[in-house]
């Protein structure tokens, strides 16, 4: 009976001891343009600033193969580092990680992300940017700024605003 009751009392603390849970951030688009057209766009690693109102400018190390770095300037002057992992022209994917963290630019201490063109048809296709990342603060317990939520938040902007700004520019020519 004590040993039930030992083990009772520390069940609290060993829940309360855990970290961050990685954050997913899953947002799509259908554009009215075939896929071809669609990867021309988006499948330059170092052309997100073309498409992308969050994304002030780009610094590219490399190109579209793996091992090539960006460094991405907002619109508030903040920059993080990106390092490519993958690139799939034939399958229209790429992968990618934050190489170089910055609190101020993104509150996320580490993320991942894929980009993927597919065909819907002839004429349409499907634009899907998947990520995943921890809160800025890994700690248990996060200020509001640097949390899970904060993270979703960032994220979800910036992948947000570079799809409805894509269909927008293709769908209009714009």
């Amino acid at each position: 009976m004590k040993r039930l009751l030992v083990l009772l009392a520390c069940l609290p603390l060993t829940a309360l001891a855990h970290g961050p849970t990685p954050q997913k951030i899953d947002e799509a688009v259908d554009i009215h343009a075939p896929a071809a057209k669609v990867w021309e766009t988006v499948g330059d690693f170092g052309g997100l600033d073309r498409w992308n109102p969050a994304v002030k400018k780009i610094e590219l190390q490399g190109g579209n193969m793996a091992g090539s770095s960006r460094t991405l300037t907002f619109e508030n002057g903040q920059s993080v580092t990106e390092n490519l992992d993958a690139f799939d022209d034939a399958q229209r994917e790429y992968r990618y990680r934050l190489a170089k963290e910055n609190l101020e630019a993104l509150p996320v201490s580490s993320y991942s992300a894929t980009l993927r063109v597919t065909p819907i048809d002839e004429a349409n296709s499907k634009v899907t940017w998947i990520g995943r990342a921890y809160r800025g603060d890994t700690s248990n317990e996060p200020p509001e700024k640097l949390s899970d939520e904060a993270a979703q938040t960032a994220l979800r902007r910036l992948f947000r605003s570079g799809l409805d700004q894509l269909k927008q520019q293709l769908e209009t020519g714009q």
